[in-house]
């Protein structure tokens, strides 16, 4: 029987980088590449990256 789930994650990622670098881009990258690497671990479930955007947060705004 074929299933699916749809599974909602926060990730934080932290790093030290130089100011002039796209950190964003950078974590986005390193979370995509470090799915990519876990799939071989499942060779049987196909997993499939949808989206991943920065969650802009402030000191005004509360975390989720």
């Amino acid at each position: 029987m074929r299933k699916a789930i749809l599974l909602v994650m926060n990730v934080e990622v932290e790093g030290d980088v130089e100011p002039q670098h796209d950190f964003s881009r950078r974590a986005i990258q390193a979370v995509r590449d470090a799915v990519k690497v876990g799939r071989s671990r499942y060779p049987d479930l196909t997993i499939t990256v949808h989206k991943i955007v920065e969650e802009n947060t402030s000191s005004d705004e509360p975390k989720h």
